[in-house]
């Protein structure tokens, strides 16, 4: 796999093609915009959410995966490895450093057993268009389309403007989930051929912001009040506990989706079903872990509150 992904790359690098890295094509998504759809996820965010669910994301190129349940002990993997990454535990079982790991991706040759796995793949925009016109019937029986998602798809801007500006010319719905971190120009161009966008609010107050994502607000804000008419929006919130479940700031985000005219609002409480990714991958889940879950009548509370907006703003469901 290893070498595959080196040829590849050589060889689109010569021929000059836009390329892409995606680390999943998900067909028949249905939380992702209007009828069935097919996602596809791509590498690299700038935020650093604690509860993220697509860790696997975060990091812009290549890396490996390290399965410990799929592990036979060999130590194929820490003979290859030349930085000290990999080591094993008390029940001989891999250990990722990720700190240390130089992304070589040597190890993933090394293990017989598929312990150890590649995440992330450069795809040319001809294929990724191929792949994802595989569902078209089901796009147009639906009403559904292409979502285009992350990690943040405007880190990877001539790629995804470029994939985009193909699914349309084939008659695909598109649509975009962002954050909206980007220069304007780079939002503008990304999105010129995108018929819905899923735009993620996190926090209202900048300093919050930044304080817990690594980044602050603004540029957010800003360009969000600039697509305010442009396309179709859908704000989308993830809510998490000691973060943002905050019922009055809430009401500010509902009263923001109202001034840029988008069509929904949606209200996502935390899960946790990424949550066992992180570990595979070398990350420190720990601030995951200690983020508490709501209680039943925190989410009660939350639905009873905007049971009469319930035409507008949706809780619980993407």
């Amino acid at each position: 796999m290893k070498v595959d992904i080196k040829l590849k790359d050589k060889t689109l690098k010569e021929s000059g093609e836009t390329t892409g890295i995606v680390f999943n094509f998900q067909q028949f998504s249905i939380q992702d915009g209007p009828g069935l759809r097919t996602t596809m996820f791509v590498k690299g965010c700038p935020l650093h959410c604690p509860w993220c669910s697509n860790p696997e994301s975060i990091y812009p190129s290549y890396q490996i995966k390290a399965v410990q349940d799929k592990c036979r002990g060999c130590g194929a993997c820490l003979k290859v490895c030349k930085t000290g990454a990999l080591s094993h535990n008390e029940n001989h079982q891999i250990v990722l450093d990720y700190s240390k790991c130089n992304h070589c991706l040597d190890c993933i040759d090394a293990c017989n057993y598929k312990a150890i796995t590649g995440v992330g793949i450069r795809v040319t925009v001809k294929e990724a268009v191929g792949e994802l016109m595989k569902d078209k019937p089901f796009y147009d029986n639906t009403r559904g389309g292409v979502t285009i998602s992350g990690g943040e798809p405007l880190m990877q801007p001539e790629f995804v403007a470029e994939v985009f500006g193909e699914l349309k010319k084939n008659g695909v719905h598109t649509a975009l989930d962002t954050t909206g971190y980007a220069k304007w120009a780079t939002v503008k161009n990304v999105t010129k051929d995108v018929d819905l966008i899923l735009y993620d609010i996190k926090h209202l107050d900048s300093k919050k912001h930044q304080e817990v994502l690594g980044v602050k607000n603004e540029v957010i804000l800003e360009n969000l009040n600039k697509l305010a008419g442009k396309t179709k929006i859908w704000l989308r919130i993830p809510l998490v506990p000691g973060f943002n479940d905050d019922l009055d700031m809430a009401d500010k985000i509902v009263e923001l989706g109202r001034q840029v005219k988008a069509e929904k609002v949606y209200f996502l409480p935390l899960h946790r079903w990424g949550e066992h990714k992180y570990s595979s991958l070398g990350y420190d889940g720990s601030a995951f872990a200690k983020i508490r879950d709501f209680t039943e009548e925190e989410l009660e509370k939350w639905k009873d509150h905007y049971k009469s907006f319930s035409d507008y703003v949706i809780f619980g469901k993407a």
